[in-house]
């Protein structure tokens, strides 16, 4: 009976301990919104990916994992509201270890994006 709750235990715990090492080593991008104002949508152009956050609401953070890039290179960021983009750059992609990188993207309460990588 003891060994029945053992497999038990380890057929709920391991996929858990799976996820929560998953999320904590991929590279992931964050993005916090500390103005009142609702955005419809905050794009992350990436070497090799696009990421796209919407809608973005006040006061909120918001955490997508995304896949290792591998390359150095140029990304951009994008803050829109419908068709119109409200704020904008590019920053550079450096090469380096992804494990557990975290690109966090700050919104403020003019609406002026900045970048902690």
């Amino acid at each position: 009976m003891k060994k029945r709750y053992k497999i038990i235990a380890f057929l709920i715990l391991a996929p858990l301990a799976a996820g929560t090492g998953y999320y904590f080593i991929s590279p992931k991008a964050v993005v916090s919104n500390l103005s009142n104002t609702n955005y419809d949508e905050f794009i992350i152009t990436l070497p090799s990916s696009r990421i796209s956050f919407g809608p973005v609401e006040g006061q909120s953070s918001n955490t997508i994992l995304f896949s290792r890039q591998n390359q150095p290179g140029i990304g951009s960021y994008s803050l829109r509201n419908g068709t119109t983009e409200l704020f904008g750059s590019d920053f550079s992609y450096e090469e380096g270890s992804e494990i557990g990188r975290v690109l966090h993207f700050t919104i403020n309460r003019s609406g002026q994006v900045s970048i902690d990588d």
